[in-house]
C-alpha cells in the first residue's frame, strides 16, 4: 500500500506543486481519490492511473483547491463506453446536494456515470468506507466549508494507518485522529511569522507531532512562501528539537509525485 502526494501545494500557483489532491493505491483495487485540487487528473495521467479505476473519491471539504478537478473527472467517466464501476464520493453530509446541483447545472449527464454518495459524519466513529476494504473516521476542522479532518485505515498487507488533516487551524480534534498513525499528512501553509485564519504555521505542526508522535510526518497545503518543501521540514524539525527528547520524529516536506508507504518503512 501507498499514499501518492499528487498536489503539495495551494492555488497560489507554484511550479511542481499543484493544490490538493492525493492517492491511495495498494497492488490490486480498489485506490480511492482523496481530494481532487485543479490538476489531479494531469497528475493521474502522469501515474498512468485511468480516473474510470477509482473506486472512490473523498473529499476533506469543497474550496476549490481541493474540489474543482471532481467535475472534470466526471466527465471523462461520461465520456466512456459501456457501464462503470460505481464510483463512490464521499463527503460532508451536505456533499451530495452541492455535487447534484453543480453537477446539474455544468452538464447533467455527468450524473448519469454510476455514482453513490457517502456521508462523513465527523462524529470521531470509524466505519467502512463504500466501495472499499477501507475504514474512515472524520473529525470536525477548525476551518469551513464543513472541513473534515480524516483517518483512513487498513489491514492488507498488515495494519496501516494515515491521518490526513485536510485544512484546518489548530484543534485538539486534529490530535485525537492523528494519535497512532503511520503517516501524518499535514498542512503547514506558511512560516510561523506569516499566520494565516484557520491553518497551520511550522510551529502548529510541531507542536502537534510532539504530542501524537506519528511514525511519519509529510507536509502537504505548501504555500508560495516556502521556497522549498524541504524548507517547511527544517523548520519543523527545528522546533521538535525543542519540543521532544531523544530522537526526533521523522518529517518531510511532500512534494508532487511523492510516495509514502503504508505501513510505515515496508
Amino acid at each position: 500500500m501507498e499514499w501518492i502526494i499528487l498536489g503539495s501545494g495551494t492555488l497560489e500557483m507554484v511550479p511542481d506543486r499543484s493544490p490538493a489532491c492525493h492517492l491511495l493505491r495498494g497492488d490490486q483495487l480498489p485506490w480511492v481519490l482523496v481530494d481532487t485540487g485543479p490538476g489531479c487528473l494531469q497528475r493521474l495521467a502522469e501515474l498512468g492511473v485511468d480516473p474510470r479505476t477509482l473506486s472512490a473519491v473523498v473529499h476533506s471539504h469543497r474550496h476549490l483547491d481541493h474540489l474543482a478537478d471532481l467535475f472534470p473527472l466526471l466527465f471523462h467517466r461520461s465520456m466512456s463506453e459501456g457501464r462503470l464501476p460505481e464510483l463512490v464520493l464521499s463527503g460532508a453530509p451536505d456533499h451530495e446536494q452541492f455535487v447534484l446541483q453543480a453537477a446539474k447545472a455544468l452538464y447533467p449527464k455527468l450524473l448519469q456515470t454510476g455514482l453513490a454518495f457517502h456521508k462523513i459524519d465527523a462524529s470521531g466513529r470509524p466505519h467502512p468506507l463504500p466501495g472499499t476494504r477501507y475504514r474512515i473516521t472524520a473529525w470536525p476542522a477548525a476551518h469551513s466549508q464543513s472541513a473534515r479532518i480524516l483517518r483512513i485505515e487498513g489491514d492488507s498487507p498488515a495494519p496501516w494507518s494515515v491521518c490526513y488533516s485536510g485544512d484546518t487551524g489548530p484543534c485538539p480534534e486534529l490530535v485525537e485522529a492523528a494519535t497512532g498513525v503511520d503517516w501524518l499528512v499535514i498542512e503547514c501553509t506558511t512560516p510561523d511569522d506569516s499566520r494565516r485564519a484557520n491553518h497551520l504555521t511550522a510551529r502548529d505542526v510541531a507542536e502537534v507531532v510532539a504530542q501524537v508522535r506519528p511514525k511519519g510526518t509529510a507536509l502537504v497545503h505548501l504555500s508560495p512562501l516556502w521556497a522549498a518543501p524541504s524548507d517547511a521540514a527544517a523548520v519543523v524539525s527545528a522546533h521538535l528539537g525543542t519540543l521532544v527528547t531523544g530522537e526526533s520524529p521523522h518529517v518531510v516536506g511532500g512534494t508532487d509525485g511523492l510516495r509514502l508507504s503504508l505501513p510505515y518503512g515496508s
